[in-house]
């Protein structure tokens, strides 16, 4: 009996997946193959136009990682794969932060993604949410290049598919539990069933607490602290063959540490800085005087529905999520100064509220032409507030988000408040043409039309630590309070075509054309009258400030080929896939702590042209080896903003990935088996702005992991694991600063665990 293994990518994901499907079906996607081959399965299906396809027919590039695979992982972050998906990165901090850049174009701090985050069919908002513990999961798929044209807005550079597990009809469940490095503690668990012949239920959570790797030398505080719980419930009800149902509600909690950041300030000596700035030497000091805090909680409701006419299926997904994160902390440059001129303290809030609405019709997939429509609306409203008051105490202010008085200890200096809105809706369709048996065309398209708008409702009050008005808008444009608003209308078509041809049952080559889309917005009213005014008393010339109150829309032009293939039985899977990308209005992030704004600059023209591949081998006897290669060239192609800076590297991504390893299946018994997994990731050279500014590229990185498990059959798994395992010292993130100053974000250092997992 053939076993047909479904592994649901997405719309987008069908479009690009064929040639470098056939070489980017990643060590993760080819882990995945690897599952579907041991329980027996020909082939994997995917979802990529939201219905099933073989997935070395599908023409996009595409890593897939199946429940199986997660498991033999111990994947429990997105980092854990992630990091080894060739030309992705990805970088986080311990406040939540997450940035996701595939191909080199960028996902930066105060603007949207690049990549969408869709979980069980719905775009997150942000990327915070996803960056938490992962559990109850049934696959991941990471699809490359361009996603917009049936992913929608910010899947310009691709998309992350997650399919939460789905209730059976029978009853199952999972606990994990895991001991590690850094006092951290993990535990997860999951089970799911049937509460009545047409009635489902899954429920899952996950916990995790650890006191993270550096301790401030100051103040004995474990900088990356971090505790989080998180929590799902789902119902599914399919009252007949033709109606389903599936409605879900989670959330999470965290609470940590603030901004915990080295600085490095050229000549300074700041952490043991022994000269310029060097993005390598990251063995470093947390010498702050001021602990820093981070809350968060976020809840999201889904309600899904799909009713099967008979000649196409009506889906309907309804979503509201709410964030609500607060972090403060010591401002730059992160040391021992209270009491000091300059010494400050910062502290920011977002409340997050979002809902969107997708309806979609869909044709059957057994015609030589198929179909869909549809058509999705979003609202997004955010509060945001900032401050940075004087340290004169060495702690936070317990009150968060309001103005601290002159009189105050915590006296503020400088505050916004700014509420952004954007409204977006798009009309979008696809259809599939079966030219002949094995050649095929695909054809999508959507239209985006997104309202943004800001309003600074800081109180227009006199500072009078600074003699001006808190709000800057009225203290630098001269508007009244009630006319501190901008809005403006942002519009594009994201067209995607690609043509594919299938070479017998090994695989298929494909080729690819697409544009992605990614709104422009809104910096805080004021932005460049104060960077302008700061630069003048600085003695510099303000003309040289290149930061704009609004920031335009980015567009991507992609196009790519690829080739998709499984050799010798399906024992070797090799993928590969080329591609150009230009893009216009690259949005970039620009940080001033003296003023204590961060703001979002357009790049005019940056040009990505590289490659990505993959391949596994699995043996008989229950071996694998398993790689993965990336490369990517960036250019700045031109900045007008400050011309200087054209022909500078494309900032965010590193100019190549490697990643190694094997794993092998050794059965001591006839109930156990023990598996040694090693891995060897290699990251190349990386810029972070598109200055490139001396002393800020990271040179190369290598990370070694290695992973020892003992299995009894489906009932339970014991192991142990390390990371970082040759203990390199680097930071993740690198943020320049005025051309002498950077703020950067260490790295985990060697770690150990043990886990374990019981099925029933």
């Amino acid at each position: 009996m053939k076993i047909i293994k479904r592994v649901h990518l997405n719309a987008a994901s069908l479009a690009a997946i064929t040639l470098a499907q056939f070489f980017t079906v990643s060590a993760q996607a080819q882990t995945a193959d690897s599952d579907a081959r041991s329980a027996g399965s020909d082939e994997i299906v995917v979802t990529a136009t939201k219905r099933d396809e073989a997935l070395e027919k599908v023409p996009i590039a595409v890593s897939v990682m199946t429940e199986a695979a997660l498991n033999e992982q111990g994947i429990s972050r997105a980092s854990d794969f992630l990091d080894s998906t060739p030309n992705v990165t990805f970088i986080e901090d311990n406040a939540g932060e997450a940035y996701i850049n595939i191909r080199g174009q960028t996902s930066v701090r105060n603007s949207d993604p690049n990549v969408a985050i869709v979980i069980d069919g719905v775009t997150l908002s942000s990327v915070k949410p996803f960056n938490q513990e992962l559990f109850g999961l049934q696959q991941i798929e990471v699809l490359k290049g361009p996603q917009s044209a049936l992913y929608g807005r910010n899947a310009a550079a691709g998309a992350i598919v997650v399919t939460t597990k789905k209730p059976d009809d029978y009853f199952e469940g999972q606990v994990v539990v895991a001991r590690e490095s850094f006092n951290t503690t993990r535990m997860s668990a999951g089970v799911s069933g049937p509460l009545t012949d047409t009635l489902g239920f899954t429920i899952a959570g996950a916990f995790k607490d650890t006191d993270g790797a550096f301790t401030n030398d100051l103040t004995g505080e474990n900088v990356h602290r971090f505790q989080s719980t998180n929590g799902r419930a789902r119902l599914v009800w399919e009252p007949t063959d033709r109606l389903s149902v599936d409605f879900k509600v989670g959330g999470h909690k965290s609470k940590g540490g603030g901004s915990a950041y080295n600085a490095q300030i050229a000549g300074s000596g700041i952490g043991g800085l022994p000269g310029g700035l060097d993005a390598n030497f990251a063995d470093m000091d947390f010498v702050s005087n001021i602990a820093g805090q981070f809350n968060e909680s976020f809840v999201d409701v889904t309600l899904k529905a799909d009713y099967e006419f008979d000649f196409a299926t009506l889906t309907s997904i309804s979503a509201y999520n709410r964030l609500n994160q607060y972090f403060g902390s010591d401002s730059p440059p992160y040391v021992s100064d209270t009491g000091a001129a300059g010494a400050n303290y910062q502290q920011y809030t977002y409340l997050d509220k979002n809902y969107s609405q997708e309806v979609r019709l869909t044709s059957p997939s057994d015609g030589r032409f198929r179909w869909q429509v549809g058509f999705s609306y979003l609202r997004f409203d955010r509060n945001q507030t900032s401050n940075v008051g004087i340290d004169t105490l060495g702690t936070l202010p317990g009150n968060r988000n309001d103005i601290k008085d002159a009189s105050s200890p915590f006296a503020t200096l400088s505050y916004s408040n700014p509420i952004y809105r954007t409204t977006s809706y798009a009309p979008f369709a696809s259809l599939q043409f079966d030219v002949t048996d094995r050649l095929h065309l695909n054809l999508a398209g959507r239209y985006d039309t997104e309202k943004r708008s800001v309003k600074e409702v800081a109180s227009s009050a006199i500072n009078p630590l600074t003699g001006a008005s808190y709000n800057n808008c009225v203290a630098l444009t001269g508007r009244d309070i009630d006319d501190c608003v901008n809005k403006r209308t942002f519009k594009q078509f994201e067209p995607k075509a690609s043509l594919s041809y299938d070479i017998g049952e090994i695989g298929s080559i494909y080729a690819s054309y697409g544009k992605g889309f990614k709104s422009g917005g809104f910096n805080p009213i004021g932005s460049r009258d104060t960077l302008r005014a700061a630069a003048i008393a600085a003695n510099l010339n303000p003309d040289s400030v290149y930061v704009q109150d609004g920031y335009d829309k980015e567009v991507s032009t992609s196009y790519e080929a690829g080739l998709k293939t499984r050799l010798f039985d399906r024992a070797l899977s090799f993928n590969i896939a080329a591609f150009q990308t230009d893009i216009k209005g690259a949005q970039q992030f620009e940080f001033y702590p003296t003023v204590g704004l961060q703001t979002t600059i357009s790049v005019d023209e940056v040009r990505l042209r590289g490659f990505d591949l993959d391949f596994e081998w699995r043996s008989d006897f229950g071996m694998k080896i398993f790689g993965s290669y990336g490369y990517v060239d960036g250019e700045v192609k031109n900045f007008a903003g400050n011309p200087t800076f054209n022909g500078n590297v494309a900032p965010g991504s590193f100019k190549s990935t490697l990643s190694l390893g094997t794993a092998y299946e050794l059965p001591i018994s006839d109930e156990f088996t023990l598996t040694p997994r090693f891995e060897v990731n290699r990251y190349g050279t990386i810029w972070w702005d598109v200055a490139n500014t001396p002393g800020t590229k990271r040179d190369p990185l290598y990370l070694v992991n290695g992973r020892l498990s003992l299995k009894s059959g489906d009932r339970w798994e014991l192991s142990a694991y390390g990371n970082n395992l040759t203990n390199e010292k680097y930071f993740q993130e690198v943020v320049p600063l005025l051309g002498f100053f950077t703020v950067n974000y260490r790295g985990p250092t060697r770690s150990f665990g043990a886990e374990a997992r019981v099925y029933f």
